[in-house]
């Protein structure tokens, strides 16, 4: 028995959006991907209007190239691309994934390339996503161990840029590509609708979209807490200098008052 041809994919969010405007002329596309042509070997290229690049049958150097020359069309780039890997096996009976992650497919239509394709970009923004997360709640800690303490060392002037940058950009990531969504090819081709919830499951795409919410949901929680003690401590110290500069003034007078 022969084994079927296994080809490797590669995909790259490099920036906040792709302009596909100068490009979709270099070939037919299907709804929201953009085909890219053909590599060396074989392989295929898919853009993604939303920053993501993917390189079917083609090596990580390759696709490396390909993200090279697409730079004049990238928009607010990656100061590093996120990348995720799978490896797709051709002439299956039924589409599926084995144990080990490989992806079968029963042939390379494009219509199932470009499924698996979508399906990984959106899994490189949400790695994106849960990597901008996890270091904003890590910048959050220290302040959280000090207000365990008893101690508030938290200032609103440091603190609201950086919970503003990750909901903008949690904001922005939702705007441009719902990861939990169906595909619109899958208007086109509601036979393939088992093989995106197949992929749909293997990369857990609507699992980490709804934990990604929750950890949103935290980190504003928490910013709010932190900015109303921050607010309230100014406000105490405010009254307290107001204080200090009412008693200064009723000194001075009674002292006035009472000199010869």
């Amino acid at each position: 028995m022969i084994d079927p041809p296994i080809l490797s994919v590669h995909a790259l969010l490099l920036a906040e959006r792709l302009d596909t405007r100068a490009l979709e002329r270099r070939g037919a596309s299907l709804p929201g991907v953009l085909s890219l042509g053909e590599l060396p070997g074989g392989g295929r290229a898919l853009g993604f209007r939303w920053g993501a690049l993917v390189c079917i049958g083609a090596s990580l150097e390759q696709a490396q190239a390909m993200a090279a020359r697409l730079r004049p069309h990238l928009h607010e780039p990656l100061d590093a691309p996120v990348r995720e890997t799978a490896r797709i096996a051709i002439g299956a009976a039924e589409d599926g994934v084995d144990e080990a992650g490989t992806i079968h497919l029963r042939d390379d239509a494009p219509a199932r390339l470009a499924l698996v394709a979508k399906a990984l970009a959106k899994s490189a923004v949400l790695a994106q996503q849960e990597a901008m997360l996890a270091r904003t709640l890590d910048r959050l800690e220290p302040q959280l161990e000090r207000l365990r303490r008893g101690r508030l060392g938290v200032s609103s002037r440091l603190l609201v840029p950086l919970i503003g940058e990750a909901i903008a950009a949690r904001a922005r990531s939702a705007a441009r590509v719902d990861t939990a969504a169906k595909p619109d090819l899958l208007w086109d081709h509601p036979e393939l609708a088992p093989l995106h919830a197949t992929l749909a499951a293997e990369w857990e795409l609507a699992e980490r979209t709804e934990a990604l919410a929750g950890k949103l949901a935290m980190v504003r929680e928490i910013s709010e807490t932190l900015l109303g003690l921050a607010e309230a401590r100014r406000s105490r110290l405010l009254e307290l200098a107001v204080a200090l500069l009412i008693a200064t003034e009723v000194a001075t007078t009674l002292y006035g008052l009472a000199a010869p």
